[in-house]
């Protein structure tokens, strides 16, 4: 059985934990950022089944995010009239602005 030590690299190289750390044991920090990654990517997906793009549109009165494709309110293409309209609506919302 001292194939296992030397295979996992904690044999006796430099100190008791020295070759664990420089080799596989190294392995788990880059484990650890790669779930990070994929932890937040989880957080921010659409909520439609198999939808890879990142949900940036709440559905009103649920707890989903939705992307733009998905979102029932939120139109494909919007034109520049259509931003115009949406700023003036906004303007008029809001009291005191110029």
């Amino acid at each position: 059985m001292s194939w296992l030590p030397h295979l996992l690299g904690i044999d006796n190289e430099a100190g008791r934990w020295y070759a664990f750390w420089s080799g596989p044991g190294s392995d788990v920090g880059e484990l650890a950022i790669i779930g990070a990654i994929y932890g937040a990517y989880r957080k921010h997906a659409c909520h439609e089944h198999r939808c890879w793009r990142l949900g940036r549109h709440p559905v009103a009165g649920t707890p989903y995010v939705a992307c733009r494709k998905h979102h029932p309110g939120v139109p494909d293409k919007a034109r520049r009239g259509d931003i115009a309209r949406a700023q003036e609506k906004a303007r008029g919302q809001w009291p005191g602005q110029p």
